[in-house]
């Protein structure tokens, strides 16, 4: 090769590098422009735009104005109202530190991380829902930017891979033994993937993230005990708050015959057996705090309050005498027929 070839290599070989240069310039730049202009869009598009934009959706029907600055989109199949239960918030914000995350496995159409979402006062609010009320669900997150919620469309539960959907049966109360929401104009059966709590928390949000999730709300119809029994040894929130299934309290729930009072039926005792297995003591879901005395069907209450070990004891005795709280529609003691 000729001194003249070589300098020609040469020449060739830093002419290709400011073109790679130039190209990587310019996808930064676009990358960036991008970025500007998606953040301009949010920051244009204010609430009224968003509520104009909603209440035209066929499933919309009407946009409520809640406390907190909230809106909540109505469900146009959901003949169950909702409101926002001022008692569950203050609960809540006795029990958990500001600024922490919180879980929330079975969002429905968004009634509960709304509430969350300011218990947590800055705190994210990652929300699960495997059913047909995902799109309200997202609908209700984009009429509230103000308030951190990420959405999940996945089932909760001790297995990873796809579970069948189904919401069809109608109980003794006139709603189902699902959702609750599913009508004719609904589809309300397909299939959805299944993920484990912690491993997917992990993977996807990192572990100081993980690290400040302090609560845990559960209200998977039935499923519960499942996902509690499958918590990682090193996933301990100070709070786990779940429903206690009114299923749990029939012995023949077809022909509507209640279990006798001082008798639990299988489901009920393993909503008692698997928190005090974890470390975790079974509280009423009220102020003052109280504990529930077992898993006898007369001890029966809508949800129960799960808290750690350690928490309680550093607590002592300072809910003991607090004013009463109560949540909205909330059930104490057996079905009354």
């Amino acid at each position: 090769m000729t001194r003249w070839e070589r300098s020609l290599l040469r020449l060739l070989i830093v002419f290709v590098q400011l073109v790679g240069i130039l190209i990587l310039v310019q996808c930064a730049f676009n990358t960036e422009r991008v970025y500007e202009v998606n953040n301009w869009d949010e920051k244009d598009e204010t609430v009224d735009d968003v509520i104009k934009d909603v209440i035209k959706l066929d499933t919309v029907k009407r946009v409520d104005d809640w406390p907190y600055g909230i809106k909540f989109a109505v469900w146009n199949v959901v003949d169950i109202p909702k409101s926002f239960d001022e008692g569950w918030l203050q609960t809540i914000e006795k029990l958990i530190e500001p600024g922490c995350n919180i879980v929330d496995i079975g969002a429905n159409t968004g009634d509960t991380p709304l509430v969350l979402a300011v218990a947590a006062k800055g705190g994210t609010v990652v929300a699960f829902e495997m059913g047909t009320a995902i799109d309200m669900l997202r609908v209700n997150k984009r009429l509230n930017a103000h308030l951190k919620i990420d959405i999940h469309h996945y089932a909760v539960s001790n297995t990873t891979g796809t579970v069948h959907y189904e919401n069809n049966k109608k109980n003794i109360f006139g709603d189902s033994s699902g959702t609750e929401e599913i009508t004719s104009n609904t589809s309300s059966q397909y299939e959805v993937s299944s993920v484990r709590l912690y491993p997917f928390l992990l993977e996807y949000y990192g572990k100081e993230f993980v690290d400040n999730i302090c609560m845990v709300k559960i209200d998977t119809e039935g499923h519960d005990a499942v996902i509690l029994s499958d918590m990682d040894p090193k996933f301990r929130p100070r709070v786990l708050w779940v429903e206690w299934y009114l299923l749990y309290q029939f012995y023949d729930w077809d022909n509507a015959i209640l279990e006798d009072d001082d008798w639990c039926t299988q489901g009920s005792a393993s909503l008692f057996d698997i928190p005090h297995s974890l470390g975790y003591q079974v509280f009423s879901p009220s102020m003052p705090l109280r504990r529930v005395p077992g898993c006898q069907t007369k001890h029966f209450v809508s949800d129960l309050l799960l808290l750690k070990n350690e928490f309680v004891k550093t607590i002592g005795d300072k809910l003991d005498n607090e004013p009463e709280i109560h949540l909205e529609g909330e059930r104490i003691g057996p079905p009354k027929f």
